[in-house]
């Protein structure tokens, strides 16, 4: 999962163009497509809603699958595997003309969103860039990019083409080559390493063990606070247009503030990068979850233009930072050693976050308003930024610290070592 040379950054441009599709043609996208299909199909919105709710659930609990078939099979084939994934569920989407062939659509999509998605990438990104913040910074630009693009391709591939299951064609057939390319660029033949950078990473597999990172409070308090970053997002996406029409908010002013949203939350992600490689991370983290915090309560009350103008900056950074930070501070926290294993299972246990737009619509139909709902996500938020802002740095168990010791020592790494150091002293005349 080490690339060097000016292959990690042909690598990088691959994971982007791939994260960008991505965005663009699943989550952002079918809210866009859904009404077209309702209309043409005879749906009622519960079928709609459950194929939503289903496409991020299934994100969610495949959260594990890609650092099993990395370990097993290595990233190249693991973005095959994605590809297929995608090829499939776009195929259902395309095709549908039954709810059940709708709802494997979208569950096999969060599949291949996850596989081919934030997991693989944070992971090779993580051990291949030295100044890894920026590049993650980069890498969530692209997706946040994507979210910004990926409903007005809808929408013009609807207005010109007439047909929303060309937008599923297209959507399919972008994916597969992207992943064919990525999987490409990341086939073993491609990573050539010299003896320093074998040693480098051999040296990353030092220090937290996963037993021992996953048995940390730390490391559940990050979780919880990416779980609450995650519950707002959703929920927020959900419901705060038709919360804006529920204040008299015209529709088209409404639709503009997400747009802002998310224009603010690509450009919070490059942000982010550069930041992450001069602030702390938690610092970062802090920031991020003030800023959600502070959006979601301003669009509580989003009544005027100046709070929601507010809501906007405020939910613009907060997402826009959220990912690179928690990225970053769970690297910082435990290393690189059981990242790819942290974050998968981060991943997983974040789908309780789900459950927000479940409740949302629940809490709206009784009390007739959304307020409370996002008050409610603001206290989830505060709860964690309180703990986070208390947290202390989780000490590395004795046993791990000399593991990591002869783990340097090993015959592997010395002579890695000295090869790159003969390599070094080679004379001129013999290179």
């Amino acid at each position: 999962m080490t690339f060097d040379g000016r292959l990690r950054f042909v690598v990088l441009g691959a994971l982007c163009v791939l994260f960008f599709v991505l965005n663009a043609a699943t989550f952002n996208a079918l809210g866009v497509v859904l009404p077209y299909m309702v209309e043409d199909l005879g749906w009622t919105w519960a079928i709609a809603g459950v194929g939503f709710t289903l496409l991020g659930v299934a994100c969610g609990l495949s959260g594990l699958m890609p650092a099993i078939l990395i370990r097993r099979f290595g990233v190249s084939r693991t973005m095959l595997a994605g590809g297929a994934l995608a090829l499939a569920g776009f195929g259902c989407m395309a095709v549908t003309t039954t709810a059940i062939v709708y709802f494997a659509g979208t569950i096999l999509l969060g599949i291949a969103f996850t596989v081919c998605g934030q997991v693989p990438a944070v992971s090779v990104i993580s051990h291949s860039f030295s100044k890894h913040s920026t590049a993650m910074g980069i890498y969530f630009t692209s997706g946040s990019l994507g979210s910004v693009a990926g409903p007005l391709i809808a929408y013009s591939t609807q207005e010109f083409m007439g047909n929303w299951r060309i937008y599923w064609v297209g959507a399919a057939i972008a994916t597969v080559l992207l992943s064919v390319f990525t999987a490409m660029v990341t086939a073993n033949r491609w990573n050539n390493r010299d003896a320093s950078s074998d040693a480098a990473r051999a040296a990353a597999q030092t220090g937290w063990s996963l037993r021992n990172a996953i048995r940390t409070p730390q490391y559940f308090i990050v979780v919880g606070a990416y779980s609450s970053f995650l519950l707002i997002n959703t929920t927020v996406h959900g419901f705060a247009v038709q919360h804006m029409a529920d204040l008299e908010i015209s529709m088209g002013a409404a639709a503009s503030v997400m747009s802002i949203i998310a224009l603010i939350s690509a450009g919070g992600s490059i942000v982010a990068g550069v930041a992450g490689e001069r602030i702390k991370p938690m610092n970062m983290v802090l920031v991020s979850l003030g800023s959600t915090l502070i959006g979601v309560i301003a669009l509580a009350f989003g009544a005027n233009f100046a709070v929601l103008a507010l809501a906007s900056v405020g939910l613009g950074i907060g997402f826009g930072f959220s990912y690179v930070s928690i990225a970053v501070l769970l690297l910082d926290l435990f290393g690189k050693r059981p990242n790819l294993e942290l974050y998968s299972t981060m991943s997983l246990i974040s789908t309780s976050a789900a459950i927000g737009p479940a409740l949302g619509g629940y809490v709206r139909d009784q009390t007739g308003s959304f307020s409370f709902v996002f008050l409610a996500c603001a206290l989830v938020a505060l709860i964690f930024f309180t703990t986070l802002l208390f947290m202390k740095r989780p000490k590395e168990p004795n046993e791990d610290k000399n593991t990591a010791d002869s783990a340097i020592d090993t015959p592997n790494v010395h002579q890695a070592l000295l090869q790159s150091e003969r390599h070094q002293r080679r004379p001129i005349a013999e290179l």
